[in-house]
């Protein structure tokens, strides 16, 4: 029985198995999921694959909380509401995976953790989707975006996404990628599979690769914040100067 499970689960994964980098629509167990252009990366033979996503409409979801393993299930019943019929046009709206779970640096030591969950918007209704009736669900407009894309499996629990992103980070620097060409106060924990699926399971830490103006936008203050911190403590030097200049009250 589990060489058969085993051969139908190959069968699926193939299906989005990038070919000669060229742009595909691509199914995973039956469900779409968007559209992908396989790039050269900075190595060959690299642990990691480089992906870029064309514009794409994303469902969405905002969810504070403690930990990042209380994020995927709030996030994703609020989504499966919206395309079981929960919206204007109370249509019943195709399931796709993955579901992309956005982690945001928290902004304090006691802060809750800021996550996105995401669902992508199938095909059929990208040009127009369906509006969320509910005020925590929104349609989001996603940019092209290229990742840097490292896939495990199992069942991924808060450790697994931090370690797995840490991994792949590490893995860039070695090869040449520069701490200002990615984005560092964010990344994606990327889930293909249903809870009930105890095998072969598919799980993804997304990158993201930021464009050449944001790379030149980051160089630059980077190159102003020294001059103004110098100019920060000459104005301070100069200003304990001036207090040693005045005479002492008589």
């Amino acid at each position: 029985m589990f060489k058969v499970l085993r051969l139908i689960d190959i069968r699926c994964s193939l299906q989005y198995i990038p070919q000669n980098s060229l742009s595909i629509m691509p199914m995973y167990n039956g469900y779409e999921t968007p559209e992908y252009q396989v790039i050269d990366g900075p190595v060959k033979d690299a642990s990691y694959e480089v992906r870029k996503y064309p514009t794409a409409k994303w469902t969405s979801t905002e969810v504070s909380s403690p930990v990042l393993d209380g994020a995927p299930s709030t996030g994703f019943r609020r989504l499966f509401n919206y395309i079981t019929g929960k919206n204007e046009s109370g249509n019943t709206i195709s399931m796709t995976c993955p579901v992309t779970i956005a982690v945001n640096n928290r902004e304090s030591a006691f802060a809750n953790m800021k996550t996105i969950v995401s669902f992508y918007v199938p095909t059929s209704h990208q040009e127009k989707p369906p509006v969320p009736t509910a005020d925590d669900v929104y349609t989001e407009d996603r940019k092209e975006t290229t990742v840097y894309v490292k896939t495990f499996g199992g069942f991924a629990k808060s450790k697994d996404w931090y370690n797995q992103v840490t991994q792949l980070r590490e893995d860039l620097i070695k090869d040449g990628v520069k701490e200002d060409q990615i984005k560092s106060d964010m990344f994606y924990a990327v889930s293909y599979d249903n809870p009930y699926k105890f095998f072969w399971r598919r799980n993804e830490v997304w990158i993201t690769k930021k464009s050449n103006k944001e790379t030149l936008s980051s160089n630059k203050n980077k190159i102003q914040h020294p001059v103004k911190n110098k100019l920060q403590i000459f104005k301070n030097n100069s200003d304990n100067n001036d207090d040693n200049a005045k005479p002492a009250p008589k």
